[in-house]
């Protein structure tokens, strides 16, 4: 789902919601007291953020079930957006909310993840990279496109379920390109952080860890759960 709405991205711009989200997508079927202890919160925070989530349509009610114990489940697992090239300062602003939540919870996973020890069987498979390239726009393009089309050979095992190995866990890949930016480029009051943003798009395709993760749980909202 290409998101345009910047009502449905200060939505999913929360660490804990992104969190969320991608731990629902794992499970298939969850309530809020199912993923409290997953995400490090309380039921009555999970709540509050699901039901955020249910109305700005990234997830729903599993049908058939009724009473306290609902559980939730996603709508649509793949999340795009980017920054709009018009004077619309309400979705650009959505749009950087959105951006920065994205990154600082993908970050926090990578610290978090860099200060496990992994099982012995998965030591050596998993890996980092980082390049700086003198690429074109079209070159820089290309190469967005060709690692778009190997994580796409796997995301099929989102939908279906009996594609996915036995001895297969979820693995996240975080992947983004941006300008360095050249001596005096920068003009006053630019945020060097943000260099190349603009043309970037962003996509939470696929969210999946297997970790469990403080993600800065924003406290209790006083509101009681309805699991």
């Amino acid at each position: 789902m290409k998101l345009t709405d910047a009502r449905a991205m200060r939505a999913l711009a929360h660490p804990l919601r992104i969190e969320l989200f991608e731990r629902l997508a794992i499970i298939g079927s969850a309530t809020a007291s199912d993923l409290a202890p997953l995400v490090g919160s309380t039921p009555s925070n999970c709540s509050f953020h699901l039901r955020t989530l249910a109305e700005a349509g990234f997830i729903e009610r599993v049908p058939g079930h009724s009473g306290r114990q609902r559980p939730w489940q996603v709508l649509d697992i793949r999340q795009s957006w980017e920054k709009p090239t018009d004077d619309d300062s309400d979705l650009a602003g959505a749009a950087t909310a959105l951006d920065s939540s994205f990154r600082e919870w993908e970050f926090e996973r990578i610290r978090q993840a860099a200060a496990r020890t992994d099982p012995p069987d998965w030591r050596g498979a998993l890996a980092t990279t980082g390049a700086t390239m003198f690429l074109t726009p079209d070159e820089a393009r290309d190469i967005g496109t060709r690692i778009a089309e190997i994580v796409n050979e796997y995301t099929g095992r989102w939908d279906h379920p009996e594609q996915r190995p036995a001895d297969g866990r979820p693995v996240r890949m975080y992947s983004t390109t941006y300008l360095v930016q050249a001596a005096g480029e920068a003009g006053a009051g630019d945020d060097p952080g943000a260099a190349g943003a603009d043309a970037a798009d962003t996509t939470t395709d696929d969210i999946s860890t297997d970790d469990t993760d403080d993600t800065g749980d924003t406290g209790d909202t006083g509101e009681g759960a309805d699991s």
